[in-house]
C-alpha cells in the first residue's frame, strides 16, 4: 500500500500551485487583454501585433529561458509553491490575454458597443454584462491553465524545492531514488485520471466568430499595455543583464569547447528528430481524422506522466551510445503532440471538413482525398507546428536528464550550470539554444514547403 500521507501532500502541492497559477494567470491576463483591445483600431494594430508576440513569447520558448531570467531578477527567489506559481504565471498570462481578447471581441463586441452608446459605466458593465456573459469562457480557460500547470514537470523540478514537491516530481523521486515502481505507477494513474476528467470538461468549450469590428472603448484600458510591457521588460532585462554579466566569464568555456561543439550538434539532432516525428504524427492525425471515434479520442487524450513515460522508455534499451537520441525524441513527441493538436491543428482539420465531405460524395478514395486535398493545404501548417516542437526539444532538460546518462545537449549543460547557481554563465550558454532552435525551426518550415511542392499535384 502506498504512503497516503505522502500522496496527499504531493497532490495538495500540485493542486495549490495549479489553482493559484491559473488564478493569477487569469487575473493578469484579463487586465492585459483590455490593453490589447485598446489597440484594435487604425495604425495601433501594429502595436497590438508586437504586444501579442511579447505575450506569446514565454509559451513559444522553452521554460528554461523564463527560469533563467526570473531567477536572475528576483533575489532571493522563493523556492517552493510560491516560486512555481510565479514562473507559471509569467509563462501563461500572455496566452490567456491573447485568447481573452479574441473571445471578448467575438462574443461580446456588439454588447460592449451597445452599452457604450447607452452610457453605461465600465465598472457596471464589467460586473453586470461582461463577466456573467463570459463566465463559462473564464471557467474553461482557467481549467485549461490549471490542467497544464498541474501536469508540469520542468518548472517544479527546478524551483519546487523540498517543500514544493508535486506529483510529477514525486513520481520522479520514487523511481530515481527508491526504484519504487508500484507507487510511481499508482501516482501516475491517479494523476492521469484526474487530468483526463478536467481535460474532458475543458475541451467542451465552443467558440464563436464575428466579422464585424465593434467599438470597444467602454472596456479598453491602456494600463494593460503598461502591464505587459513592464513584465516583458523585466524578464527580457533579466536575460540581457545576465548575458552581459556572463560575457566576462566566457573564458571559462574555452576548456569545454569540444563538449560545446558536440552538445550543440546533439541539440540539433534532438530538435530535428522531434520536428520530423511531430510532422509525421500531425499528418497521421490528419489521415485518420474523418473517423469520429478518433476525434473523440484526441479531444479526451491527455499526455502521459512525463516522469513515468521517460522511465518506461529508460528500461526498454540500454542507456548508452545512440539510444538516448532515439528515446528522447520519442518521449518528447509523445508529450508534445497533445499540445500541438490544441494549438490550432484541430481547427485546421475542421475547416477542411466540408471539402472532404464533397470529395467523398463524388466518389474519391480516402488516400486520394488525403493526397490531393488535405496534404497540399496542411503541410505548411504541420511544418510550423513541428518547428515549434523542435524549438521545445532544443530547450528540453527535464526529459533528457532522465533518459540520458550524461550531458548530450546545450540545454542539459545550461541546467547543470543553473543548478550550480552559475546563472550568468548559464544565460550565455543558453544563447546557443536559441541558435539551434532557430535552425531547427527554419529547417522544419522550409522542409514542409519543399515536400508540399514536390508531392502535391
Amino acid at each position: 500500500m502506498p504512503d497516503w500521507g505522502e500522496l496527499f501532500w504531493a497532490f495538495k502541492n500540485s493542486f495549490i500551485q495549479a489553482f493559484f497559477s491559473a488564478f493569477f494567470s487569469l487575473l493578469v491576463g484579463f487586465w492585459v487583454s483590455l490593453g490589447l483591445l485598446s489597440l484594435n483600431e487604425g495604425p495601433r494594430k501594429q502595436g497590438r501585433f508586437v504586444l501579442e508576440i511579447l505575450c506569446l513569447l514565454p509559451n513559444f520558448l522553452p521554460p528554461i529561458f523564463i527560469l533563467l531570467s526570473t531567477l536572475n531578477i528576483i533575489e532571493p527567489f522563493p523556492m517552493g509553491v510560491a516560486g512555481i506559481v510565479i514562473i507559471h504565471t509569467l509563462m501563461n498570462f500572455g496566452l490567456v490575454a491573447v485568447l481573452l481578447a479574441g473571445i471578448i471581441e467575438n462574443k461580446t463586441g456588439g454588447m460592449v458597443e451597445l452599452a457604450y452608446v447607452e452610457g453605461a459605466s465600465r465598472r457596471y458593465f464589467l460586473w453586470k454584462g461582461l463577466f456573467p456573459t463570459l463566465r463559462k469562457d473564464f471557467w474553461l480557460l482557467g481549467l485549461f491553465i490549471f490542467v497544464v500547470c498541474f501536469g508540469s514537470f520542468a518548472v517544479p523540478l527546478i524551483v519546487g524545492g523540498g517543500k514544493g514537491t508535486t506529483v510529477e516530481v514525486l513520481i520522479y523521486e520514487k523511481i530515481r531514488l527508491s526504484s519504487d515502481w508500484g507507487d510511481a505507477v499508482l501516482l501516475a494513474f491517479l494523476q492521469s485520471t484526474f487530468i483526463f476528467a478536467l481535460s474532458f470538461i475543458a475541451s467542451r468549450g465552443k467558440g464563436s466568430h464575428s466579422t464585424r469590428i465593434a467599438n470597444l472603448s467602454l472596456i479598453k484600458s491602456h494600463s494593460g499595455v503598461v502591464v505587459v510591457a513592464g513584465l516583458s521588460f523585466l524578464y527580457l532585462f533579466g536575460y540581457v543583464q545576465g548575458f552581459v554579466s556572463g560575457l566576462s566569464m566566457i573564458s571559462t568555456f574555452y576548456e569545454v569547447q569540444s563538449a560545446l561543439f558536440w552538445n550543440f550538434l546533439g541539440s540539433m539532432a534532438l530538435g530535428l528528430s522531434v520536428g520530423l516525428l511531430c510532422y509525421v504524427g500531425l499528418l497521421g492525425i490528419a489521415y485518420c481524422w474523418p473517423k469520429a471515434w478518433f476525434e473523440k479520442f484526441l479531444n479526451g487524450y491527455v499526455a502521459p506522466s512525463t516522469s513515468l513515460a521517460c522511465f518506461s522508455l529508460l528500461i526498454l534499451t540500454p542507456n548508452e551510445s545512440f539510444y538516448p537520441f532515439i528515446k528522447i525524441p520519442v518521449a518528447l513527441t509523445l508529450l508534445s503532440l497533445n499540445s500541438l493538436f490544441r494549438m490550432g491543428w484541430d481547427s485546421e482539420l475542421h475547416a477542411l471538413q466540408s471539402q472532404m465531405t464533397v470529395a467523398y460524395a463524388m466518389g474519391a478514395s480516402h488516400k486520394q482525398i488525403f493526397r490531393d486535398i488535405l496534404f497540399p493545404q496542411i503541410s505548411t501548417r504541420a511544418g510550423l507546428l513541428a518547428g515549434i516542437a523542435s524549438v521545445w526539444a532544443c530547450g528540453d532538460f527535464a526529459v533528457s536528464r532522465i533518459l540520458a546518462h550524461r550531458d548530450l545537449s546545450i540545454a542539459m549543460m545550461t541546467e547543470t550550470l543553473m543548478s550550480g547557481y552559475r546563472l550568468n554563465q548559464a544565460i550565455v550558454l543558453s544563447s546557443l539554444i536559441i541558435l539551434s532552435g532557430l535552425l531547427c525551426f527554419t529547417a522544419c518550415v522550409g522542409g514542409s514547403r519543399v515536400l508540399r511542392r514536390k508531392f502535391a499535384p
